[in-house]
Formats: C-alpha cells, structure tokens, sequence
C-alpha cells in the first residue's frame, strides 16, 4: 500500500522517531469511530534527562511540553496529509485526548495504540518503553479509516529482571507483577499512591520521573554516543 508507506516516511520526515500501525476498532468509539491507529513515538533529547538529574524541573518541563507541542504538529500535519488522500483521520493530540490527572489516563491511551502498534511495551512502572529509548519517549497518534498494514502487537513485558524504576519509586507504587495486557493497570501500580505524589509534585513546580530517568534501557539510550 504506498498510501501506507507514504504516512509513515511523512511522519519520520517531520521528525518522529518511529512510527507503528494498529487495529483499534471500537476502543475510541466513545467520541470517534475511526478503526486505524498510527502510533508515533519522539524521544526525548538526552539533554532532557540531565535535567531531571539536575532536578531542574522547570527546564525539563519547558522542554517536555516542547516536544508535546512537536508531536502535536507532526499529528495534525498527518491528519490533513491523510485526508488530502481521500480517507477520514483525526490527530488524537493531548488537547483532544484530554487526561484525568487523578486517575492519570487519557480518554484513549497513547500506549494502548503503541504496544498494539508494536512499538513497545509497558513497563513495570507502567510507563511506555522502548528497546532504543527506554522511556524517554513522548508519544502520539492518529486514528483514521485508511487501511493499514497492522504491525505485530506486544502483549507482554520484554523488561528483564531490572527492577531499577520500582526501586526508585519515592512512594513504593510499583509493583513486583510485570506487565501483559491481560492485566489491569491496578495489578502492575498503585495509581492512587502515584498520582497523589505527582500532584503534588507539579503543584510545588517540582516533577517525578525518577521511574522514567532509572530505566535501564533509558540509562542505555543516555549513555550511547550516537544521537539515536
């Protein structure tokens, strides 16, 4: 399929790190009824991560919300490049895809089209990671009726042993139990006991990603010379 094909270099040449293809029939269906999903990951610059070892959280935000702001663009930009082929697309940017800070989850979760794109896995942190970046990843999508080459769908944890972000956990909200996707997110962390912290954290203008920062495969992506 070349319009397949054409999305994904579209996407990369606006700058996404990877982009993946997934079957998400019916779970958007509350607020859009579009089957397809294009997942797309960003990383985060290296820079970034000094930052939070730096605990300048002032600076890791503004450079967070910049990235957001990247992922934004690329995902309207491929919502009007679909549509300029004839199909329907919707960018599920954050503005649309609104979070409940307390239950910290989105009306259709960016992971959930990622793990089913083939791009990653949850981590016992519960946060989205990937074998190049860790977690040090923003993420995006696009829902539309273009017809896609699904990409194989991860259902279950590739982490190893590591239990450094559990370790790390400030409030002991990671549990032991490794993620698959026949689990609920209750069985992998206390969400209540996270969410409250973070709260509390970005209200003091401070922050919590010492799960994110910890990640070996992060710690690996950090300690690469190249700039990938």
């Amino acid at each position: 399929m070349s319009e397949v094909n054409d999305i994904k270099s579209y996407l990369k040449s606006l700058g996404a790190s990877k982009v993946g293809f997934a079957d998400v029939h019916g779970l958007a269906s509350e607020f859009i009824d579009l089957p397809n999903g294009i997942s797309i990951v960003l990383k985060l610059p290296k820079e970034a991560m000094q930052l939070v070892k730096d605990e300048d959280y002032e600076a890791y935000w503004k450079c967070f919300h910049g990235q957001i702001d990247k992922l934004t663009e690329m995902s309207l930009k491929g919502e009007e490049f679909i549509k300029n082929q004839g199909y329907d697309a919707f960018a599920l940017t954050m503005t649309r895809n609104e979070c409940d800070m307390k239950k910290l989850l989105s009306i259709l979760p960016y992971k959930t089209i990622a793990t089913k794109s083939g791009l990653g896995w949850i981590g016992r942190s519960a946060l989205f990671v990937t074998p190049e970046y860790g977690s040090a990843v923003a993420l995006g999508a696009i829902l539309t009726d273009m017809p896609l080459d699904f990409d194989q769908p991860i259902t279950d944890s590739e982490c190893d042993e590591c239990t450094n972000c559990q370790e790390a956990c400030p409030v002991d909200a990671i549990n032991p139990q490794k993620w698959n996707d026949r689990l609920n997110r209750s069985d992998i962390i206390d969400i209540e006991a996270c969410s409250e912290y973070i709260i509390g954290q970005y209200k003091a203008g401070l922050g919590c990603t010492k799960c994110m920062s910890e990640c070996k495969l992060t710690l690996k992506y950090l300690e690469n010379d190249s700039n990938d």
